[in-house]
């Protein structure tokens, strides 16, 4: 009977150590860890961009994928050239993780800086492989 209870506990201790080993913080996107280190260059998937109107505000609604289920935004560019609005979503993911490997949808936000702008047409391109138009006022 004792080596039945031993074979259960040793059994319960690897079920235990193996979950730690592919434990994933799925907190916020607010919150950072020292073990966080931002892959430059490291772009989102993004599948569409919309723009919708909240609060007398214009927002660029990015929908895309990520690699894995510990990678988050960490850094969004957005930058106004003529009548183009260019955002780029950069990513990060937990260096000494190991993460599931599997397809993370995520939707952003992404405040447009309209200030100042006349009414028209305007573009907006999402990591140089999504883009949308969009009237301003008027």
């Amino acid at each position: 009977m004792q080596f039945i209870k031993n074979k259960y506990f040793i059994l319960l201790s690897l079920l235990s150590f193996c979950l730690v080993l592919t434990a994933c913080d799925s907190g916020g996107q607010e919150e950072e860890t020292d073990a966080s280190t931002e892959q430059e260059g490291t772009m989102a998937i993004v599948d569409s961009v919309s723009v919708e109107e909240m609060s007398a505000h214009s927002y660029a609604v990015v929908n895309g994928n990520y690699p894995d289920a510990c990678t988050k935004i960490s850094n969004v560019e957005q930058v106004v050239e003529g009548s183009s609005f260019n955002i780029t979503l950069y990513t990060e993911a937990p260096a000494d993780l190991m993460c599931a490997q599997m397809i993370s949808p995520f939707t952003v936000n992404v405040l447009l800086e309209v200030g100042g702008k006349a009414p028209g047409d305007y573009t907006i391109n999402v990591n140089d492989s999504v883009s949308t138009t969009f009237t301003l006022g008027g």
